[in-house]
């Protein structure tokens, strides 16, 4: 058995679990952060190997890849272990791996969870995992129309917040596009029901199986719901929209956060661009770049899902992954630049590779950056184009 307060046994680890290479199976990071001015860790990598970062609205981040040898069951113990002893209580969990894996555990998870991998993962892959988190007894628990467990909803002392997490369409024998337009009006009617609004929405997670096959039907229904809901002129959020399956059959899963700011209160929320690319609705994609919270506790940064794009918004490096790598990082760090931030406050991040083989190639081409270690976790998903080979999203956090 699983949950959160009590640890279940390991079992016999699935086959293909562990990535090509030896850098995607390792800890996701190396060293520690320290807070300016204090010699107390800001972020830090546990003795089981699992990253612990603070991010904004008092949130924590949990996570790891896979360990040689370890199943899914001993991944989660591991993060949740670390969890407890923090006192701490899962708001939301993401595991990269073969969907059918979520069965293994016997039971649903006490907190929304989403399985997610390429539709042609191979059985029992697993690549890593990240649960975040909040301090114990801060938060209410947010329930969809049918009972299930959609998220979590909690107060700062400048905001309201709430991160709802694992939505699926209903109906997942609709068209994509039906879905997924399904998918947006449920987002705005469990956001109403907790008192926010669909413009305080900073941060939304798009997974889309094959999402190839529809991706142009996915931005002309978003941009379709963001015109209906007077979206564009205020705050676009920033997002990530990555091909992967689900255990529900679903076109395609959500996660979403929203913050709104209390009365007289000093928390800033804005977007923010990317010094060497282009706005993503150039080229009829409905994000931000970035999105910064600034409040009391420090200042969050949400870098959207970044690949090897031109700043005219067509892909570079056609071909060439070491290439795109390098690019890709190039650009999310002078976002972090703009911002007076650096690589060494990421909180968390995720390497999205349309091919496991592919992840190996990750280290060598940070090292010859000369960027440090990142607290990243690898994923086997497909970009939103076919001929882009890698996408990285990362939240820095700077207190």
């Amino acid at each position: 058995m699983l949950n959160e307060n009590l640890i279940g046994q390991q079992d016999t680890p699935p086959p293909h679990q562990t990535a090509e290479g030896g850098d995607p199976t390792a800890p996701p990071s190396q060293g520690r952060h320290t807070a300016i001015g204090t010699r107390k860790p800001l972020s830090e990598t546990t003795a089981e190997g699992v990253f612990v970062a603070p991010m904004g609205c008092g949130l924590v981040s949990l996570s790891s890849n896979i360990l040689p040898g370890e199943n899914l069951t001993g991944l989660l113990n591991r993060i949740l272990r670390e969890m407890r002893r923090r006192n701490l209580d899962a708001a939301q969990g993401t595991v990269f791996g073969d969907p059918a894996l979520a069965k293994t555990l016997g039971e649903p998870l006490p907190f929304p969870a989403a399985f997610l991998a390429r539709h042609d993962t191979p059985e029992g892959d697993l690549r890593g995992a990240r649960i975040t988190a909040l301090p114990s007894g801060t938060f209410r628990r947010v329930q969809s129309g049918n009972g299930t467990q959609a998220g979590v909803a909690w107060e700062t002392s400048d905001a309201r917040c709430i991160l709802l997490a694992a939505l699926a369409p209903g109906d997942t024998s609709a068209t994509p596009g039906a879905q997924s337009a399904a998918l947006w009006k449920e987002l705005k009617k469990l956001l109403a029901d907790a008192r926010f609004n669909i413009t305080d929405v900073v941060r939304t997670w798009f997974y889309n199986d094959r999402i190839l096959d529809w991706y142009d039907d996915f931005n002309r229904v978003r941009t379709a719901f963001f015109n209906e809901n007077a979206i564009f002129g205020k705050l676009v959020p920033a997002s990530t929209g990555i091909g992967a399956a689900n255990p529900q059959g679903a076109a395609l899963m959500l996660d979403a956060m929203a913050v709104a700011p209390k009365q007289g209160a000093t928390l800033e929320i804005k977007a923010v661009p990317s010094p060497l690319q282009c706005p993503a609705n150039d080229y009829k994609s409905a994000f931000s770049r970035a999105v910064e919270i600034s409040g009391q506790d420090g200042r969050h940064l949400f870098i959207s899902g970044t690949a090897s794009i031109e700043p005219e918004g067509r892909t570079a490096h056609t071909g060439d992954l070491d290439a795109q790598i390098k690019l890709s990082l190039r650009v999310v760090g002078a976002i972090l630049e703009s911002r007076g931030m650096r690589w060494e406050d990421t909180a968390r991040a995720i390497l999205y590779f349309p091919s496991p083989a592919w992840m190996k190639r990750f280290e060598p081409c940070r090292a010859s950056l000369n960027l440090p270690p990142i607290p990243a976790i690898f994923a086997h998903g497909d970009i939103c184009r076919g001929d882009l080979l890698f996408e990285i999203e990362l939240d820095a956090f700077k207190a």
